[in-house]
C-alpha cells in the first residue's frame, strides 16, 4: 500500500511537470517527428536531391520558429545557435574523398591517395589530435567564456578547411611541400581537434540550460538540433555538389571543387561569428547560467500535492 502510494504521489508530480512544460514536450516530439519524416523522405525520394533539400529546410524553419515561441529565450538563442552553425558547415566531404582518392585518370595531377593512408593513416592522427584537443580545452578553455571559446573554433575550423583548398588548387606542390606532408594540416585531421574544443563548450552550455525535472527531455531537445543541422548541412551538401556540376563518375568533373570548398567551408561558418556574440551568452563557462523562468521540479510538485498532516 505504502509502494501504491508512492507511485501515485510521484506519478502525479511529474504529470504536474509534463503538463507545466507541454510546449517543451511537444517540441521535443515534433524534432523526432521531423527527424524520422526526414529519414523517410531519404529514403523513398533517394535520388530527388531538391525534395530532400524541401523538406529538410521546411522542417527545420518549422521546428526552429517553435522553438522561439515555446521556449525560454536564452535557451532558444544557444539552441538555434547550435543548429545553424552546423548547417554553416556544410558538407561536401563526399566530393572531396573522391577527389582525394581518385586515380590520375579521373584528377590528372592530383594526390591519388591510397586507401591506406586516407582512412587508415588519416583516421589514426585525426583521433590522437581529438585526445590533444580535449587536453587543449581543459588545459587553457575550460575557463574562457562561451563567446570567446566558439568564437576561436569557428576561426580555427575556417583556417583548416584553407589547407585543403590550397591542396585542391595544387599550390602546395608548388613551392614543394608533398600532398601527404600537407594534407595532415587540413580539416581532416586538424578538424578533430578542432572538433572536440568546439565540443565541449557545447555540451557544458547544453547542461547549464536543462529543466529541472526534464533534464533528459531538455538534453535529447538540444543534442537532437545540433544533430538534425549536421542532417541539414549533409543534404544541401549533396545538393550543392550536383548543382556545380562536381562528377565523381566518368567523365569526373572536379573544375568547381576549389570553389565548393572556399564558399562551403571558408564563408559560410563565418556567418556563425556574428551569430555568437547575439545568441551566446557572456558568461564564463565556470559561472551558472540564469533562469529565466522558475524551474518545475519533482520535489516541489509532489510536496503541494501532498496532504497536510491533521
Amino acid at each position: 500500500m505504502l509502494c501504491d502510494g508512492l507511485q501515485m504521489i510521484f506519478s502525479h508530480g511529474m504529470l504536474r511537470i509534463l503538463q507545466e512544460n507541454w510546449k517543451l514536450v511537444t517540441l521535443c516530439i515534433l524534432m523526432a517527428l521531423v527527424a524520422f519524416c526526414n529519414a523517410m523522405v531519404d529514403y523513398f525520394f533517394f535520388d530527388n536531391h531538391v525534395a530532400q533539400l524541401i523538406f529538410c529546410l521546411s522542417g527545420s524553419t518549422v521546428v526552429s520558429v517553435l522553438s522561439f515561441l515555446w521556449l525560454p529565450r536564452q535557451m532558444a538563442c544557444c539552441n538555434f545557435y547550435m543548429f545553424i552553425s552546423s548547417v554553416l558547415y556544410v558538407s561536401i566531404s563526399g566530393a572531396q574523398d573522391f577527389w582525394f582518392t581518385a586515380d590520375q585518370t579521373c584528377v590528372p595531377g592530383g594526390p591519388s591517395f591510397d586507401y591506406t593512408y586516407y582512412n587508415t593513416y588519416t583516421a589514426i592522427v585525426g583521433s590522437v589530435m581529438a585526445w590533444v584537443g580535449v587536453i587543449l580545452f581543459e588545459s587553457f578553455f575550460s575557463t574562457w567564456s562561451f563567446r570567446n571559446v566558439f568564437f576561436i573554433t569557428t576561426i580555427l575550423q575556417v583556417i583548416a578547411a584553407c589547407f585543403d583548398l590550397l591542396i585542391i588548387n595544387r599550390w602546395n606542390v608548388s613551392v614543394g611541400i608533398p600532398d601527404k606532408a600537407f594534407y595532415m594540416f587540413g580539416d581532416a585531421v586538424i578538424g578533430p581537434a578542432i572538433g572536440s574544443i568546439a565540443f565541449m563548450p557545447a555540451v557544458v552550455l547544453t547542461s547549464k540550460l536543462v529543466h529541472r525535472g526534464l533534464e533528459s527531455t531538455t538534453f535529447a531537445l538540444l543534442a537532437g538540433f545540433s544533430n538534425f543541422g549536421g542532417t541539414v548541412s549533409s543534404q544541401i551538401g549533396i545538393f550543392v555538389t550536383k548543382a556545380s556540376g562536381v562528377s565523381t563518375t566518368a567523365p569526373c568533373n572536379f573544375e568547381n571543387l576549389s570553389t565548393l570548398v572556399l564558399v562551403c567551408h571558408c564563408i559560410l561558418p563565418l556567418f556563425a561569428v556574428p551569430l555568437v556574440f547575439l545568441l551566446i551568452p557572456n558568461k564564463l563557462m565556470t559561472e551558472p547560467l540564469e533562469d529565466e523562468e522558475p524551474p518545475s521540479t519533482p520535489t516541489s510538485d509532489v510536496a503541494a500535492d501532498r496532504p497536510h498532516a491533521a
